[in-house]
């Protein structure tokens, strides 16, 4: 079979995949704290254009892969929720998942009672995570007691002092929140809309100690729509020149085949 029809039809599944990625990207250009997924593309095998010459080749076409995230921050947008964080910055949050530890840029969190305990939950309704890996959690108690109770040094007279107040504060929880940096966000896995998963690649997650942390605002989606359309355009040309390419090289040996005939 022709060379060209090899490269063709690379180029085509190449771009088909490229374009997918472009979609998915453009998908959660509204996701908070989404970062696209970028795709790289590499050169197939080659080989002598002539079997006597030692120095031109040719090519087998390309392949695209999945090159990682880019993790560039991107613009924060006030929302004026005491409970929504943006990390200005490096970091990333962590959430307890079923599956296990997750990491988002997305700070769109929210209270979870149980009982009587506040957890600090993340839309999905995962557990945020403090920078020891615990579930953040407030008492939220109806117990009250005398105003003029004493406070001294007796433990119980402190705890029951500190039950006075009904509800919690957000500021006392936001305040426990992790962040996590890695040495190679890029390599993070995606897992869905804007979680992700540490591996070899991205490395283990530390402790920012003193992140950059805004109350009141969330990060937006790092895919912008007019790049998003800009390179959906450009694989789209590809994607046809590759069909070309293949539909040429079809009626070469379409040719070929009538001159043998």
């Amino acid at each position: 079979m022709s060379r060209t029809l090899f490269t063709g039809a690379a180029g085509l599944a190449a771009n088909q995949y490229y374009i997918n990625n472009i979609g998915a990207n453009i998908a959660n250009i509204n996701t908070t704290g989404y970062k696209p997924v970028v795709t790289s593309f590499s050169d197939l095998l080659y080989s002598k254009m002539y079997v006597k010459s030692a120095d031109v080749l040719s090519g087998q076409g390309s392949r695209a892969s999945y090159g990682g995230i880019n993790p560039s921050q991107s613009s924060l947008v006030p929302t004026g929720e005491s409970l929504d964080l943006a990390i200005n910055g490096d970091g990333w949050f962590a959430v307890d998942t079923k599956n296990g530890v997750r990491y988002t840029r997305s700070g769109a969190f929210t209270i979870s009672a149980e009982g009587n305990t506040s957890y600090l939950v993340d839309e999905n309704g995962d557990y945020v995570l403090d920078k020891n890996g615990n579930h953040i959690a407030a008492l939220s108690s109806t117990a009250t007691v005398p105003e003029n109770a004493e406070t001294g040094t007796d433990t119980d007279t402190q705890d029951a002092a500190a039950e006075k107040k009904t509800g919690f504060d957000p500021a006392s929880l936001t305040a426990q929140v992790g962040v996590f940096r890695f040495a190679n966000p890029e390599a993070l896995t995606p897992i869905s809309s804007n979680l992700y998963e540490a591996n070899a690649q991205s490395g283990a997650a530390s402790v920012i100690e003193k992140p950059d942390v805004v109350t009141g605002y969330l990060e937006q989606s790092g895919m912008s729509m007019v790049d998003g359309m800009v390179d959906l355009v450009a694989a789209q040309r590809a994607y046809q020149l590759s069909a070309k390419v293949l539909q040429t090289a079809d009626e070469d040996e379409q040719t070929v085949n009538s001159l043998r005939s």
